[in-house]
């Protein structure tokens, strides 16, 4: 299987979550090509679980990659393998961690040189937090005892090819709210007559910011990050009877978390109920879990970099972006590291970026080299 051509391929036909189908079929067929014969899809999703074993016993191993793309414009006119799918794109590097997941499959049957049972689970919907859960909820993981869990995640504005991990928060529970205003409108010069959202939304804001706590060396960590903000329409004799405000919330404990978040829906309703004929709607969306690394499972990525001569940078503080591997990490012990993609490169999400192929080799290599260091443990 050649590397770049397969990630290119991918990079080409990319599908958002919830709609990865052909995505899906194409790394089936890539899987039994290279000779993997347990496939099994994961019920009611795209999902897919290869299983790979040994000739002799030894541990059981997950390891993660993604199928999802993004909502996003490509903005690459010079790469011969841009996306054909007007508006959706690879901007977050999945084409580069599926092909990473499939090299490691057709190394482990390549060199036959392993112990126990590699799972590699292609998951779908990372970007809007459901797949993890969809994977959990299918319960296909319970028929396997998972030692550890892995997965990589490639990082612009960090040298190429070296490997950044740190013990405990990688990254942080991540979920927004959408709180929907609904009043009545009015004659802007009679706004008594009307139920104008503007004061409750002035206060929501107030609150919301009080629960900012930026500072990463505090427990209390939070973020509270305004997303977007909408209220009538720009029609100047009218007084505005409807609203919308959306905020995404992120704190590194996962309890903790949870308990801001009771009191954040509490005192919305509190604010809310004090405009007489003010009803509204709070949605809670796209929900991630905080990345725990397990200590040992650290350690183990530190010693697979130095083994395959790549650069280690241990980070003093977890990264500020959610990632739906957290799920997995609450339930199994594992870790998720970076690899480098380059000082220049742009960053994730943005209309111009690309995964560089260049990362393909050692992200194989790392993997490889993590299953090599457990089955000496």
């Amino acid at each position: 299987m050649d590397l770049i051509k397969t990630r290119q391929y991918l990079h080409q036909f990319p599908e958002v979550s919830d709609q990865e189908v052909k995505t899906s079929k194409f790394i089936v067929k890539k899987l039994k090509e290279i000779g993997v014969s347990k496939v099994q899809k994961i019920a009611k999703t795209t999902g897919i679980l290869a299983e790979i074993n040994a000739q002799k016993p030894g541990k059981t191993l997950l390891f993660r990659a993604e199928l999802d793309a993004l909502p996003i414009q490509e903005q690459n006119p010079e790469l011969s393998y841009a996306s054909k799918t007007k508006g959706v794109s690879h901007k977050c590097g999945h084409d580069g961690h599926m092909t990473i997941l499939l090299g490691l499959a057709q190394k482990l049957l390549q060199e036959k040189d392993f112990s126990g049972k590699i799972l590699l689970l292609f998951q779908p919907s990372e970007e809007n937090g459901k797949g993890a859960k969809a994977v959990m909820e299918s319960k296909i993981l319970e028929n396997y005892e998972i030692d550890y869990v892995f997965a990589l995640h490639n990082i612009p504005k960090y040298p190429l090819k070296k490997v950044i991990c740190k013990p405990g928060n990688f990254t942080p529970s991540v979920e927004s709210l959408e709180v929907k205003l609904i009043g009545k409108t009015s004659h802007a010069g009679m706004p008594e007559n009307g139920i104008n959202p503007a004061k409750t939304i002035a206060e929501l804001i107030r609150f919301y910011q009080s629960l900012h706590q930026p500072n990463h060396q505090k427990k209390d960590y939070f973020l509270s990050t305004p997303v977007y903000l909408q209220m009538g329409e720009k029609a100047y004799g009218i007084s505005a009877g409807e609203g919308e405000i959306s905020y995404t919330f992120r704190a590194y404990d996962d309890d903790f978390f949870q308990t801001q978040k009771v009191k954040i829906e509490k005192q919305t309703k509190e604010i809310i109920e004090k405009t007489t004929g003010l009803s509204s709607q709070l949605i809670w969306k796209e929900a991630f879990s905080a990345n725990k690394n397990h200590l040992k499972a650290y350690e183990f990525i530190r010693q697979a970099a130095k083994e395959n001569k790549l650069e280690f940078i241990e980070k003093e503080e977890g990264f500020s972006w959610g990632e739906d591997f957290g799920l997995f990490t609450q339930h199994f012990s594992g870790a998720m590291f970076g690899i480098g993609a380059g000082i220049d490169q742009p960053e994730l999400h943005n209309p111009d970026y690309d995964f560089p192929d260049e990362l393909l080799t050692p992200g194989i290599q790392m993997f490889y080299r993590l299953i090599k260091i457990i089955e000496n443990e």
